[in-house]
Formats: C-alpha cells, structure tokens, sequence
C-alpha cells in the first residue's frame, strides 16, 4: 500500500500540468484524495474553456477528475488540438464523459459515446446535459465488441468496469453489445479513443470496416495490460494495428510536437495517426485551449 502511494505521489509531482510545482502537486493530489472520501455529494469541477464535469467523489479512479483534471494530459490536448467542429470523435468506454466534453464541448465537434455500465451511463448523460451538448453528442448506453448481442460487465468497478466473459461476478449486469461496423458515420475527420479495459481487440475486430475507412484519421488506444483478462495479447494488438497504416505516436502539447513510437512501442496510452505529416500540421496550426490558468 504504502509503495502505490509513493507511485501515486510521484505520478502528481511529475504531471505536466504542475510545469515543476512537484511538492504543491502532491499536496493538491493528497488533498483532492481526501475530499473524496469525505464528500457525499456529487463534486463539480472545471474543464478546458468554461466547460465542467460533474463527479460521483466515491467512484473508483474519481479523484483522478478532480485533480489535475486533464490527467491523461497529452492524450486529451492531442483530442483538443486535432479536432475541428466538423468532426467526429468516437468515444469507446466513454465513462462519465470528460473525452467526450473536452471533444464536443471545448472543440465543437460530433462525439459518438459508448458507455455500457449504467452508473457511468447516467453521469455521462447529466454531463452532457450540464454542458448544453444534446445536439452534438449521441450517447448509447452499450458496450463494444465483435459482433452484436448481449454481454455483461461489472458495475462496481468505477473507471476500471469491464466485460465479463465466463463468470458473473455479484456486481455485474447485462448490457447491449454493438459494432462499430453497424454505424453509419458520414464525417470527413473521425478520431477513436477506445479504453474498454482489455477488450479492446475485440472492438477492433468488429471494426474491421471501420478502421479501413479513409476518415479514420488518429485512434487513442489504452495498453497496460488488461487484456491479459481475455487472453490477448496486447503486442500483437500494436501490430495489428501498426498493419493498418496507423502509425505508433506520442504527443507533446506545449511544443506540438508528434513523435514516433518505435516499433516495440511500450505501455500507456498510445496514439495511432493514419498520415503522420498532416496530422503534424495540423496539431501545430489548432488553437490554443484554456485550462489551469494556462494557454496550451
């Protein structure tokens, strides 16, 4: 315990939005921690450019909306940075919503939402509702997989809910199973953040005309591990991928900078671009958002 709480320290000391504020960091982090635990009540807290994001405090991984807000921070700047209001963002384990808020609320674009635990479900519907997004959101209460049906998935799992396959755990449900193929998405620009908890092979191969689409421009893709659950392997996933013609990036958001991965591209989460010169182009000529008392 005491060895996940240095992690968790050090993780805050090192965010990029603290610009070396490391000891201020953690206390803000150690603060927001407790606040969690103490407070009944649903916590509203502020998003890029005047949006919000309201919050159950006691659900697992919730303190990480509460402080620093933007914590998976280079990920979420590339969304804001890449995104134009005519687009659409697919947001695949859309929880809450805070993708989807900084995507349609900050940006202006289209966000498609998966959301299947239905908790989540109901604080992504009431985020978008705070944020005057119904025209711009079509959010659907289901998860993603290979073929359509039925699945279930834990509920009591806050961020980390994830399907189920062969047992049914005390805290689960069952929940609507869809394709992205069964979508019809008539948009120049798409952009796909899939975080399904190790399920995410499975999306992808209901994806299949999907991902062939030529307006399938940047997916976001979360590797750490959790496949291993499904018996995946997340390596042959990254080639998978990598076979599309997606290539393997990191971003950094102060400098707009894309990087290429190497082909053995770790873990986190990883953005994968289908033309790494113009999506570069087009990251350097977005603007800037407003977050933090910070112009990123």
């Amino acid at each position: 315990m005491t060895g996940k709480l240095l992690a968790m320290l050090r993780w805050a000391a090192g965010h990029p939005l603290n610009q070396g504020s490391g000891m201020k960091a953690m206390y803000a982090f150690a603060r927001a921690q407790m606040g969690a635990r103490l407070v009944s009540s649903d916590v509203c807290v502020p998003l890029p450019n005047e949006t919000r994001l309201l919050i159950p405090p006691r659900m697992k991984g919730a303190v990480h909306f509460i402080w620093p807000g933007l914590y998976d921070f280079e990920e979420m700047s590339f969304v804001l940075h890449y995104l134009r209001p005519d687009d659409l963002f697919v947001d695949a384990g859309a929880n809450i919503g805070i993708f989807t808020i900084l995507a349609s609320g900050v940006v202006g674009a289209h966000t498609l939402a998966f959301e299947p635990a239905p908790f989540a479900f109901d604080f992504l519907l009431r985020n978008i509702r705070l944020n005057n997004l119904t025209s711009l959101v079509d959010a659907r209460n289901a998860a993603l997989g290979s073929h359509p049906g039925k699945i279930r998935i834990t509920t009591g799992l806050g961020t980390e809910n994830y399907v189920v396959l062969d047992k049914k755990p005390s805290e689960s449900v069952e929940v609507e199973l869809s394709t992205l193929d069964s979508l019809e998405m008539n948009y120049n620009t798409v952009v796909a953040k899939i975080d399904v908890e190790g399920f995410e092979r499975e999306v992808l191969d209901g994806a299949r005309n999907f991902l062939a689409r030529t307006s399938l421009q940047a997916m976001i893709i979360e590797r750490v591990g959790n496949a291993d659950r499904f018996g995946q392997n997340e390596g042959a996933l990254h080639e998978y991928i990598r076979g599309l013609s997606l290539t393997p990036c990191t971003y950094e958001p102060r400098t707009r900078l894309l990087h290429r991965l190497a082909d053995h591209a770790g873990s986190g989460n990883i953005i994968y671009v289908r033309n790494f010169e113009k999506t570069s182009e087009r990251l350097r000529q977005a603007p800037a958002y407003r977050f933090a008392g910070q112009e990123i």
